[in-house]
């Protein structure tokens, strides 16, 4: 595999563990997904099989642990809308 593959699937998979990991609803794993992405990836981007095989492994938790937090998760989305979920009840 040429490196410009191995670049270009390094970037798909940061693509798509970004657009995953913005799909949570709760603010603070979203927030901490987001940067922990990033932050591997910027660790590794001068090897790119290094970071996917990090997401490969990553992406498949993320992307079920999404649908567990959308099953059950709080309506609660950030702790600054506290005040509105008291005014709810």
């Amino acid at each position: 595999m040429s490196a410009t593959t191995t670049t270009k699937n390094a970037q798909n998979l940061l693509a798509r563990m970004l657009r995953v990991a913005k799909s949570y609803k709760d603010y603070n794993v979203r927030e901490y997904l987001v940067r922990r992405t990033n932050d591997t990836y910027e660790l590794n981007k001068e090897k790119p099989e290094e970071f996917e095989k990090f997401a490969e492994k990553e992406l498949k938790w993320m992307e079920r642990q999404e649908k567990v937090y959308e099953m059950y998760g709080s309506e609660r989305k950030s702790v600054l809308d506290d005040d509105d979920v008291a005014t709810r009840k």
